[in-house]
């Protein structure tokens, strides 16, 4: 678990057998300006995810010479459409990632960003 810490970069990264770690509260045009656009759009077709960015974070705790490796995804889930989660004023949701680590950097990175969660 990450304590003190900060993001020295993040870029689009790719990861396998991730699980849903937690969620945050956001407008979808608060995370485009924070991570850019959605990594994938209706991502396998099935209807399950529309949205997804997938992020590999650099962050160093204080203290700390050297970097951890973080990888997280943001994504909607089971919605009727895309359209969902993007117009929705303040949506759900999901992160997606290997440790709780994966929401405390998102959560970071767009208070960072933003200003506040």
């Amino acid at each position: 678990m990450l304590c003190n810490f900060k993001i020295v970069n993040f870029d689009e990264g790719h990861m396998n057998f991730s699980s849903l770690q937690g969620y945050i509260n956001q407008n979808y045009f608060n995370l485009v300006d924070v991570f850019g656009e959605p990594t994938y759009i209706d991502v396998n077709g099935d209807g399950k995810v529309y949205n997804e960015w997938t992020l590999r974070f650099e962050v160093q705790e204080d203290g700390e010479e050297d970097t951890d490796t973080v990888y997280a995804t943001i994504y909607d889930w089971k919605e009727a459409d895309g359209d969902v989660a993007r117009s929705a004023t303040t949506y759900h949701w999901h992160i997606g990632g290997n440790s709780m680590d994966a929401v405390e950097v998102v959560t970071q990175a767009i208070k960072d960003h933003v200003g506040s969660v």
